[in-house]
Parts: structure tokens; sequence; C-alpha cells
């Protein structure tokens, strides 16, 4: 599934405010940006290659300092990261930033400001697809956690909104750009500082490192010390001239779709989620999700779950699967033919 044709026409290259920021991070102390070429990708994005002579196995193709990331402590610090953590209830760290985000973008005095500047005028997340995209994606998941996502926001926005007052004023539709871009760029903060803790913990930003396109099975090597992060070549090396890949991880599509705003034909990652709702004493409760995965074992979970709905799916004496009679498996199937007929339209 790539972006609809509406997305599409709306990416575009930029590359006259990618090169602004490129010789930004230059003057800021990045290296190697001079040996690699940015341009345009065959799909309307922006992509990056490297030179005439290619890149060695283990090779450094770039370093920035830590002074170019952005992160949730930097927008903490900053003036408007002050006001909303001076609020009796404030907002949370990853809503700091995007605010940041977003004044950033129109304040040239920023110190991200290039940064900023040159994202993407529409962020490819799919929380922020116009409403008749979305509709596209209506029964399934990936559209209710879009729909779920934006209301947590609008909500959090008025209140905030309410307590900062006009000096601090984004509208709506520029904190879910802002979210966006988070969202489908950031990376793991121990990329940066190796100390930092290895999940949970909210990403951080780098100017040029993501501008890297997603390369099934590329090999990568990230090197970070608190005073720079560096992205070198794998054990093959990148021929001249060819286009460098970062690797966003073994995603399944709909993890993809959320975050990136596009999804991989035949992705062997790829998952569908299942729950069941059933009875329990006087009212009614939710089992799962149980994901089956593309080329993977039947959940032992949801075996025990058809097997025996009132009990607890997740734990059990034996990992032999129960059995089960043939009126669950109809059940089964009768849930997999229901969540699958949005796709058969």
């Amino acid at each position: 599934m790539d972006v609809p044709e509406a997305k599409r026409a709306k990416r575009e290259p930029r590359l006259d405010v990618v090169a602004r920021m490129l010789d930004w991070l230059i003057a800021a102390g990045a290296t190697g940006l001079d040996a690699i070429k940015v341009q345009a990708t065959p799909d309307g994005g922006v992509g990056v290659a490297s030179g005439d002579a290619g890149i060695a196995p283990g090779e450094a193709i770039a370093s920035i300092p830590a002074t170019c990331v952005m992160s949730v402590g930097r927008s903490a610090a900053s003036a408007v990261g002050r006001a909303c953590n001076a609020l009796s209830s404030p907002p949370s760290p990853e809503y700091v930033l995007w605010l940041d985000m977003a004044l950033g973008r129109r304040d040239e005095s920023h110190a991200s400001h290039p940064y900023l500047a040159a994202l993407p005028r529409d962020a490819p997340d799919v929380a922020s697809w116009t409403a008749e995209e979305l509709a596209s994606l209506a029964g399934t998941d990936v559209g209710a956690a879009a729909a779920d996502a934006n209301e947590v926001l609008a909500a959090e926005h008025e209140r905030i909104h309410a307590l900062l007052g006009p000096a601090y004023e984004v509208p709506l539709e520029e904190m879910r750009w802002a979210r966006g871009c988070y969202l489908s760029r950031r990376f793991p903060p121990r990329l940066l500082d190796a100390e930092a803790p290895s999940a949970g913990a909210p990403g951080v930003l780098l100017p040029f490192f993501d501008l890297l396109n997603h390369g099934k099975g590329t090999e990568i090597e990230w090197r970070g010390d608190g005073q720079s992060v560096a992205f070198a070549a794998g054990a093959d090396g990148i021929e001249a001239q060819a286009e460098i890949f970062n690797n966003y991880g073994s995603k399944a599509n709909d993890e993809l779709l959320l975050a990136h705003g596009f999804a991989l034909q035949n992705n062997e990652h790829d998952r569908f989620a299942l729950k069941m709702t059933v009875a329990s004493g006087d009212g009614r409760r939710t089992l799962g999700p149980f994901y089956l995965r593309r080329g993977g074992d039947f959940p032992r979970a949801l075996w025990r779950a058809l097997a025996d709905p009132t009990g607890d799916p997740v734990s059990s004496d034996s990992d032999s699967p129960p059995e089960i009679d043939a009126e669950a498996v109809e059940v089964l199937l009768a849930t997999l033919e229901r969540k699958l007929a949005p796709f058969k339209r």
C-alpha cells in the first residue's frame, strides 16, 4: 500500500531548504555532508546518495553535533518549555517538543529553524491525513488508532492553549504537523547517548539522518558519544552514486502506516490483530489483541481464549494448544471474515 494520490501530490522535494539545512549543520561542525548528494526520489520525496567514490565498509557516512539534535530535554529548557512546565498540570514532554517545533518552524531566530523549515509541509503519518483520506481506513485498527490520536491531541491542545494564552498560540493543524514529523522521524535516544534508556524514552530528532529512506535488510551502524552521532556503512559498504538507506526495523505494516504513512507489499513482518469480547460476571471484557503473523505460528493465547474465554489466555502451565470445538473455530473464522471485509471492496 502506498500513500494516497492526494498525499503523493503534496510531496515536493524542496531541495533548496534542505541545502540550507545542510549548510547550517556544516557550520555547526557536521562532517561528511560535502561527500554525499541529496536528491529527489522517483516518488516525489527526498533521498541521500553516495558520491563518485562510494563508501567503504564501516566508513562513516556523516556525523552531526549534539547541539543540532532536537529532544524533549532541549525543548523543556526553551522559553515555551519553561512556560508549559510551570503550569499546575503541565503537558507531556512530547507535547512540549511538538509545540517547540511548531513555533520554531515560523521563527527564524529559533536555534533549530533551518532544520524545521526543511521538514515536509505535510506530515506523512496517518493521523495527519485528511478526513476524506482517513475514511478509506474506516473499520480498521489503523483508522481507529489515528482517530483516537487526533481526539487526544485536540483535547490536550485546547487545555494547554487556554492556560498559556496568546503568547504561544499555535493552530491545532500545526500541532498535528509537528506530531506527525516527530513520530515519523524520531530516533532512539541511545543513538546519541549510550546511557539513555533503551525502551520507553521519548525519541530524538537527528537532522539529515532523517532524510534516509527505509531499505529492507539494510545493515547500518550508529556511533554516538553524547557529543555527536555518526552513521556508518555496513559490511557491504555502499556503491558509488547509490542511494543510502536506513533501516526502520522489522515492523508490521500497521506500524509503518501509522508512523510513516507507507506500507510494504508482502511485508514478511506483517500481522493482523484480533480481539474477543466475552461475558464476565455481570458485564463484558475484551481479550487481546492477539496477533496473527505472516508465516508465524497461531498464537497460543488465542487458542486458550477460544477454549476457555473466562480464563486467563496469557498464562498457562502448558505450552500445548488446548482442544477447541468446531463452534469456536467457526467464531474465529467469522471474526476474521468481518475484519477482512473492508479490504475486499
